[in-house]
């Protein structure tokens, strides 16, 4: 077998961040409802929690919708500064056509850290393209 493309560039894009101080970090991929939601502030009767919209287990747990649930995880423990990266698989219940799958993958930043401002996270944005594009 061979490495499949995405994975090649998630390790790509965290080789990027590994001298910034970024991490990686990752979660489970059927996760607590709190995490996916309530951590998030999203509230009880928000479409996002829809049988439409969300695959729920037989356990009351959900296939988690987006990687915030691993950054919820994270930030819960309070420590600063944090630099940490999340890739991994995503679930929506979508009609899958062409352009549309219930399964995809999600990359997210976060950064949290006294004294930061929009330069610095222009200036990376710029760094990770001029890396994985040139």
């Amino acid at each position: 077998g061979r490495i499949h493309p995405i994975t090649t560039v998630e390790r790509r894009i965290a080789d990027v961040l590994r001298p910034f101080g970024f991490r990686t970090v990752m979660g489970p991929e059927v996760e607590e409802e709190y995490y996916c939601f309530d951590a998030l502030n999203i509230p009880q009767h928000h479409p996002a929690r829809d049988m439409q919209d969300t695959f729920y287990t037989t356990n009351g747990r959900v296939l988690r919708t987006h990687t915030t649930s691993v950054q919820a995880r994270v930030l819960s423990k309070g420590e600063l500064p944090v630099k940490i990266a999340s890739f991994g698989r995503t679930y929506r219940n979508e009609t899958e056509d062409a352009s549309h799958t219930a399964m995809f993958h999600q990359f997210e930043l976060v950064w949290l850290e006294e004294g930061l401002t929009l330069s610095h996270l222009m200036a990376l944005i710029q760094h990770i393209l001029k890396e994985l594009y040139g």
